[in-house]
């Protein structure tokens, strides 16, 4: 019988993967309706725990024939590959897992008996990713740091398009702390100029030195927005989190208000 296919975010747990016992008519049913649901769904694969069984069982489809496989142990791992996988667990999404690619698995038949099965590359992989549930997890155990940010960045957006981008060297927003910046340090320079200016030229000065003030105060409420957006856009990038957005502003805003006191005073 074809079962519903349990998807995120229903959670994996270690309640599932139960070893079998009794190798009756209950289990050759689940692997009846392991076989029909990858079939109705054009699968290479299913583990018990995707149809809501707790059971450590596994069917995987090779050359249009089906493999059951229970109580499944890993016992040699060989190599390492970087695959990009999918599973219907999270429908439409991908990550670059890290696997072995080539493992020596130990199992049971329907009848009991022991079996053994070497895989290498594609049905490696598949097969450790059904592994996978059974151990309580999904590929998500399987991925760097980076690609695991990156992946709960598409599944929050429900966006497979994401890429690890490269950092930016310098983002938009630092170039902004920049202007505001040497824009305060000109303004404390333009101020020292007004010893030696006369009267009319002051007045020019004072209009000069307030229109800065505008620019600055706008630079800086464009720096909160900016910084923030950039923060979202590349938080799933270790090295370019941008931290203290609102410290930095408050920062620059208290720069910007010693500036004013110095114009008042001063002009």
């Amino acid at each position: 019988m074809i079962q519903t296919i349990t998807t995120y975010p229903t959670q994996t747990d270690f309640g599932f993967g139960g070893t079998v016992r009794h190798f009756d008519e209950t289990l050759t049913q689940l692997l009846t309706d392991l076989k029909d649901t990858i079939q109705a769904n054009n699968l290479q694969g299913l583990a018990a725990f995707q149809i809501g069984s707790p059971l450590s069982v596994m069917v995987i489809k090779k050359n249009d024939a089906f493999i059951e496989i229970i109580n499944p142990a890993i016992f040699t791992k060989e190599g390492k590959i970087h695959p990009t996988e999918s599973t219907a667990y999270f429908p439409n999404l991908t990550a670059t897992t890290i696997r072995a690619q080539k493992i020596k698995l130990i199992y049971e038949d329907i009848e009991g008996k022991q079996q053994f099965l070497t895989a290498e590359d594609d049905l490696a992989i598949l097969i450790q990713r059904k592994m996978d549930y059974l151990m309580g997890s999904t590929f998500l155990a399987r991925l760097s740091p980076e690609e695991k940010q990156l992946f709960e960045k598409k599944l929050e957006q429900d966006n497979n398009q994401l890429t690890l981008e490269s950092c930016p060297t310098n983002l938009i927003s630092d170039k902004i702390l920049k202007g505001i910046k040497y824009g305060v340090i000109g303004g404390i320079i333009a101020l020292g100029t007004s010893f030696f200016l006369e009267d009319s030229t002051l007045n020019l000065l004072k209009i000069l030195e307030y229109s800065l003030l505008a620019i600055l105060l706008l630079a800086t409420v464009t720096y909160f927005f900016y910084a923030q957006y950039e923060g979202k856009k590349y938080n799933h990038c270790t090295s370019c989190q941008i931290a203290n957005v609102t410290a930095m502003t408050l920062i620059k805003t208290i720069h910007i208000t010693g500036l004013l006191l110095l114009i008042y005073f001063l002009l």
